[in-house]
């Protein structure tokens, strides 16, 4: 009797005709007007250029009807964690990597314990630690502290500080840090209209004196209600027991661009879905710099065992760590880059009228994207399939096609495209412009499978 196999590119075919059913559904699907609320866990911070949580759902519901055996999600570049919670609300067991600290620290929040009437209680006993502190001791070590926050500003952060590390913990203090790192946004003297470091006009350091302490009460009952909401939409899925997610996760702070770490989780996740920075950190949004001020006034062993302080040795640390960091544009990594895109040999040609540094920047950030698709894809099993939203910006006036670059890197290691989709951005929250990159109004999403 004949052996019946399954055709492989079966999924592939349900996969594209629901991206295509879910497209022509309404005009503009993709782009969520009117429905890209944060609810949540979703809404515990204000981190820069989110995902829209509607997008990222209906993605992996969408592999899950092409794929009924779907289990696992994997994300290199978790960020603030929006498809972590929507793995997590699929029911699927989640890995995910970042190299800023501050997102690490946001998805080990929001990844729980759902313990909602205890964190009640423990932020009841830690403002009454900080109400009965007297200490005007300083709790950072920020250099020009005096520059960035007033002194009465300082020393309520300080009193925040020492009553979160008093409680016992981990996971309630990984809480109130996340309200301590929203305090200390909102009480810093840098402007919030922007993700770099900019002080204040001078007539709002005078007249604006924001408390911090009750920033912080705010920001952790705020959340406390939005883990409410969250521990009763994984409770009605029967995705918590005892408060615990049921399946697993694992959050590494980690370099994408290094080998493998090691994981208390199984590896061969059936999906990535992701988006990766769209330029180097310093001229596209500057996480680092923005989660600078936050970090500054966290106990970082919560977030690493093996902390140091090496992290925050300046505002720019993080991002010099990120994908392009170090410009490393020579002939030899342009020459490497030209030899497996087409796309990126367009943008070379395109950028040599420009200053040497516009070319440098690309050919870095584009060197060290590559280096992370081998351990990323090391990441996924056979026929899992990878969902990356990407968005092409500008530089020295020329379009970086980082779509078909990553295109081109991805069929070069063997994967095979599935479906493209075009999406018109709306409120993903990013600076108007900056010296190098104007800011991107369309993203695309490239499907492939492994």
């Amino acid at each position: 009797m004949p052996v019946l196999r399954r055709d492989p590119d079966i999924p592939d075919k349900v996969l594209r005709e629901r991206l295509k059913s879910l497209s022509e559904a309404e005009d503009e699907y993709w782009a969520f007007r009117g429905n890209s609320k944060r609810g949540h866990a979703h809404a515990f911070f204000q981190y820069p250029a989110m995902m829209v949580p509607q997008m990222q759902g209906a993605l992996i519901r969408a592999v899950a009807e092409a794929r009924p055996a779907l289990t696992s999600a994997f994300d290199p570049f978790v960020g603030s964690g929006t498809t972590l919670t929507e793995s997590m609300l699929q029911g699927l067991r989640f890995t995910g990597w970042d190299i800023n600290p501050l997102a690490a620290l946001l998805c080990f929040a929001k990844s729980g314990p759902f313990y909602p009437g205890a964190l009640k209680q423990k932020l009841e006993e830690l403002m009454r630690r900080v109400s009965a502190d007297r200490s005007t001791l300083l709790e950072t070590r920020l250099e020009n502290v005096t520059k960035w926050f007033h002194r009465q500003v300082s020393v309520q952060l300080s009193r925040l500080r020492r009553a979160i590390r008093d409680e016992p913990a981990r996971w309630a203090r990984c809480f109130f840090w996340v309200a301590l790192a929203d305090a200390v946004r909102l009480s810093s003297n840098s402007r919030t209209s922007t993700f770099k470091l900019h002080i204040r006009p001078q007539e709002e350091l005078v007249t604006k004196r924001l408390s911090p302490v009750e920033l912080f009460k705010e920001a952790a009952e705020r959340n406390i209600s939005h883990l409410q909401t969250q521990h009763e939409m994984l409770k009605e899925r029967g995705l918590v027991e005892k408060g615990r997610y049921r399946k697993e996760i694992e959050i590494k702070l980690w370099d994408a661009t290094k080998p493998t770490p090691r994981s208390s989780v199984a590896a061969g996740h059936d999906l990535l879905i992701s988006s990766p920075p769209y330029g180097d950190n310093k001229s596209t949004v500057p996480y680092g710099q923005y989660s600078y001020l936050p970090l500054s006034w966290i106990d970082g062993t919560d977030i690493m065992d093996n902390w140091d302080e090496g992290w925050l040795k300046t505002t720019h640390e993080i991002d010099t760590r990120s994908l392009g960091g170090v410009l490393q544009g020579d002939a030899e990594a342009a020459a490497s880059l030209r030899a497996l895109s087409q796309a990126f040999a367009v943008i070379e040609k395109a950028l040599e009228p420009f200053p040497r540094d516009r070319l440098k920047r690309v050919t870095a950030f584009c060197t060290d994207l590559n280096r992370s698709l081998g351990p990323v894809l090391s990441q996924l099993r056979e026929g899992a399939y990878l969902i990356w939203t990407v968005g092409n910006r500008h530089v020295g006036g020329a379009r970086v096609p980082l779509d078909a670059i990553l295109s081109d890197l991805l069929m070069a290691r063997g994967c095979q495209r599935v479906a493209d989709i075009s999406r018109p951005i709306l409120l993903k929250r990013m600076a108007v412009k900056n010296s190098i990159s104007d800011t991107m109004r369309t993203e695309s999403v490239l499907v492939f499978r492994k």
